[in-house]
């Protein structure tokens, strides 16, 4: 497991240092807006991403005939997936919120908020494209990738216009609503659902 992450780690660092950026300029944004938090949320689901980018680099190195023969069961090489995702998600979440808290004056309450809502659109993009990939590959999957960037954009859309104040949302006062943390609940369970369905059709998946 520790090996995996590790090989991962260094995938990303070295092919993924161009997406962060793209995701720390979004967070940027958000940071010298005045009001709203939009593109905290696109910054913060981009992250969570990388993990998914990693597969289409295992994929080209033939990592999965490695895989055959290193003494790892498919149930971890799952796993180790969905533990990558919420490594780089969880410190950069609060990093975000905090800087946002600092930056805009938030509450406490109010960054509690953030965070939560930015755990569930961090968690929903993976939690969807994990599984396809998984059972079909990176680049026969791809198309999903397509559907879910979609779904994401619709999802930070409705989350932003329904925690904000005003008819602009992109200009609105944040103010998240008292569910707020079952966002977080809510993305929770849909990832361990995702973990799950990927481990089953993982193990079904002919190489």
């Amino acid at each position: 497991m520790k090996g995996l992450l590790i090989k991962d780690f260094k995938l990303i660092c070295k092919h993924n240092l161009g997406f962060l950026l793209v995701a720390a300029i979004f967070f940027c944004m958000s940071v010298f807006s005045e009001k709203s938090m939009l593109f905290s949320y696109y910054s913060a689901a981009m992250i969570a991403l990388m993990p998914v980018f990693t597969m289409a680099y295992d994929e080209s190195y033939k990592w999965n005939k490695y895989e055959a023969i290193i003494p790892v069961k498919k149930n971890l090489i799952v796993l180790e997936k969905y533990i990558l995702v919420f490594v780089i998600i969880i410190p950069a979440i609060i990093a975000e919120a905090l800087i946002l808290k600092y930056a805009k004056n938030i509450s406490i309450e109010n960054t509690a908020g953030l965070a939560y809502l930015m755990l569930f659109t961090t968690l929903f993009p993976p939690a969807i494209v994990l599984p396809v990939i998984f059972r079909f590959g990176y680049l026969k999957g791809r198309i999903i990738n397509v559907v879910v960037m979609g779904a994401m954009i619709t999802s930070i859309t409705i989350i932003t216009s329904i925690n904000s104040t005003g008819e602009n949302f992109k200009d609105a006062n944040f103010f998240p609503k008292s569910n707020a943390f079952l966002f977080a609940i809510t993305g929770i369970i849909i990832i361990l659902i995702s973990m799950v369905l990927s481990i089953m059709l993982y193990k079904k998946r002919e190489f």
